[in-house]
């Protein structure tokens, strides 16, 4: 490809009076009017080469809008330092022309912006929050989760204890109860009283239930128990007969009558037994 490294140059007009040398400058001058005019209708006809252009002598004020497109820049021709900074604007983007598989950073701690609606990846390391400086706000962390109430006080965190994991519940960042679990079991713990109640149904404990370590059971009536109170009754009955039984039938009196050799065996109610005693047997044996 031809390429204009000589480009012919105007000498000026000879400083003399002699025709034949004005006439060999015109002439040269002519031959060389003719060099460049072909030469510029080689390069207008896009036969122009890079060898040809001068580093920076070419300017975008200098280009037609519109005269560079996409097609006519060789791959990997334009890098970051031939880039201008802040020559690349939003409204220069074309909508979806920048994808995920173009982008390449190490932390993107430059970007402050509503990053909408996320639907899939990964995030590692990272501090989450519901809010920058306004509660009631929750953080999360690689320690774990933390609720603030409205007035920036801990309210309740969530974490590990040990081997297990630990939910613990705070007023204004003093701890009042927690639960956790660990090999032993699942502990429900607090600094005051434990409160467990159903208001539309009722309670249920499954399993064995173990009070050896209690130092004190309060409050609690027999006949709110379901079933007990009938057992109750029952034994109440049972009483009652086994009682009257001892009363009609427990010895707690005798008398002896000489004549008829009969000792008498009461009860408090009644004559429980009569036995005769032989003559010549003594009543005391």
């Amino acid at each position: 490809m031809a390429q204009w490294s000589d480009s012919p140059r105007l000498s000026g007009p000879p400083d003399s009076q002699d025709l034949g040398q004005l006439l060999l400058y015109v002439k040269d001058l002519a031959n060389t009017v003719a060099k460049m005019a072909k030469d510029l209708e080689f390069i207008i006809n896009g036969n122009l080469d890079a060898n040809n252009i001068r580093a920076n002598s070419i300017q975008a004020k200098n280009l037609q809008a519109g005269s560079v497109s996409a097609d006519k820049i060789q791959a990997g021709a334009i890098s970051a330092d031939k880039i201008q900074a802040g020559a690349i604007t939003s409204e220069k983007i074309q909508a979806n022309a920048v994808t995920a598989d173009k982008i390449q950073v190490r932390q993107l701690s430059a970007i402050s912006a509503d990053m909408g609606k996320i639907t899939a990846g990964e995030i590692y390391g990272a501090y989450i929050a519901t809010s920058e400086d306004q509660y009631p706000m929750v953080t999360l962390t690689p320690d774990g989760l933390t609720g603030y109430n409205s007035r920036g006080g801990e309210a309740l965190s969530l974490g590990q204890s040990s081997d297990g994991g630990a939910l613990l519940f705070m007023d204004n960042g003093s701890p009042r109860g927690s639960i956790f679990g660990d090999a032993e079991g699942l502990h429900v713990g607090n600094m005051a009283s434990v409160h467990i109640k159903s208001t539309d149904d009722k309670t249920y404990i499954d399993g064995a239930c173990s009070f050896e370590n209690a130092t004190e059971v309060s409050g609690l009536k027999m006949e709110y128990i379901e079933g007990l109170r009938e057992k109750i009754s029952d034994l109440e009955n049972s009483i009652g007969e086994f009682r009257g039984e001892l009363v009609n039938g427990l010895i707690v009196n005798a008398a002896f009558d000489p004549a008829s050799r009969n000792l008498k065996l009461f009860s408090q109610t009644r004559t429980v037994a009569t036995v005769n005693i032989p003559a010549g047997t003594s009543s005391t044996t």
